[in-house]
């Protein structure tokens, strides 16, 4: 009978590290695996973006904003690289926000998903040949150092978690 007993038990400890490695897998696979990837060639685009085509904010303030040129090649990299990656990564958050490590998803994020919603307006006043800024703006490197660090504890303890099972 006691055999059984810690029989018994050791399937539930076995059952719960395979259900607690379960979950850090699909957290890291389905949500913060393809967030990191977006945001970190997101962040380096736009890295080399402002460095070769975009005016400091002082340059823009001085100049009274972007000249025609500038203002054309940045339409152009937000449609054609910006937006794409932004709404792909909305989507991410969006499908598989339940696999968040916080019991409630992150402002950081709230702000993200609220940012590229109302590029949506922007985008629309734009192919009216109006100028609109937009409304919400992104929420900055929060974003990144959120997602970077969020994936970083996962793999620790995925790994803690893994190293215990052997």
């Amino acid at each position: 009978m006691l055999a059984y007993v810690l029989n018994q038990r050791g399937e539930v400890r076995r059952a719960r590290r395979q259900a607690r490695l379960d979950r850090l897998n699909a957290q890291l696979k389905e949500l913060y695996g393809p967030l990191l990837v977006l945001v970190e060639s997101n962040e380096r685009t736009w890295d080399a973006f402002r460095e070769r085509h975009q005016p400091s904010r002082e340059e823009r303030q001085r100049a009274g904003g972007l000249t025609e040129e500038q203002d054309r090649l940045w339409r152009r990299w937000v449609l054609t690289v910006f937006v794409p990656t932004a709404r792909r990564m909305r989507e991410i958050i969006v499908t598989h926000g339940d696999l968040f490590v916080e019991d409630e998803i992150p402002p950081v994020v709230m702000d993200f998903c609220a940012h590229v919603a109302s590029y949506e307006v922007t985008l629309v006043a734009w192919e009216a040949g109006e100028d609109e800024d937009v409304l919400v703006r992104h929420p900055g490197g929060g974003l990144a150092d959120y997602v970077r660090g969020a994936y970083q504890d996962l793999k620790a303890t995925q790994s803690e978690v893994l190293s215990a099972q052997t």
